[in-house]
């Protein structure tokens, strides 16, 4: 897909007010599910620490594997908005879609438990008091994306989170040729992690921002195993600690 395309597609996406709540974005989703039936399958991948069955949701037949998961880190919710988004715009414009030779794998969020204990400022994001009263962020080891299991000198761990075996697993019976774990900062400008570098792909990416009057953070990687690969675009390097791109 052409630079051109992608803009357009990033200029018609809706404006939102807020945040989905877990149970809003699993019934929109299923609905999605229901009026597509022939187009969307439905696979349980796992379960979370409190009992809540995770979904993906399967889009597509294309000859590439994409895996796309949403609330990673449960304070940072707009990426169920793109999951949701992403789905939809998939099952509405399905010639567009084709010509991404994709299947898409759609998590819509990846921690529900965490993301519902910060439900209540998802209404109303813009009032910093409520939100701060109301924010939950997982230590390290309860964060989906920080407990794969990673051995690496003297350094082992195995202490694998529910949810991370569900990734895993989805990971593991998928093999994508593209992982995408959708985050969202609070502050500052757009930045990207990849695990490879791709100069096309990081025109497009830095170019997107920009269409949409957003701001790039062109400052320095915020972790010293980051790489920088452009102006905020940044490589996960072999001795990075995390196993997955976000």
């Amino acid at each position: 897909m052409d630079q051109r395309t992608v803009l357009r597609l990033a200029a018609e996406v809706p404006d939102r007010d807020g945040f989905p709540l877990v149970d809003d974005l699993h019934a929109r989703f299923a609905a999605l599910a229901a009026a597509h039936p022939d187009q969307v399958t439905v696979t349980r991948i796992g379960t979370s620490r409190l009992g809540e069955p995770l979904h993906s949701h399967r889009i597509g037949s294309g000859s590439h594997a994409a895996v796309v998961a949403g609330g990673v880190h449960p304070n940072e919710p707009i990426g169920s908005w793109t999951a949701l988004h992403l789905a939809t715009w998939l099952l509405e414009d399905p010639e567009t879609a084709a010509t991404l030779d994709t299947t898409w794998h759609i998590v819509p969020t990846i921690d529900p438990d965490g993301m519902r204990l910060n439900e209540a400022w998802f209404r109303d994001p813009h009032d910093r008091v409520h939100y701060a009263r109301h924010f939950y962020r997982p230590a390290p080891d309860s964060q989906v994306e920080w407990t794969f299991p990673n051995s690496h000198g003297s350094v082992y761990f195995d202490r694998v989170l529910p949810e991370t075996l569900a990734f895993m697993r989805l990971i593991d019976d998928t093999r994508p040729d593209l992982l995408v774990s959708l985050h969202n900062g609070e502050m500052g400008g757009v930045y990207y992690y990849l695990s490879e570098g791709l100069p096309d792909v990081i025109d497009t990416l830095r170019a997107l921002p920009g269409a949409l009057g957003l701001p790039l953070d062109t400052g320095e990687p915020e972790s010293a195993h980051l790489r920088a690969l452009a102006p905020a675009v940044s490589r996960w390097t072999a001795s990075s600690p995390r196993t997955t791109t976000s």
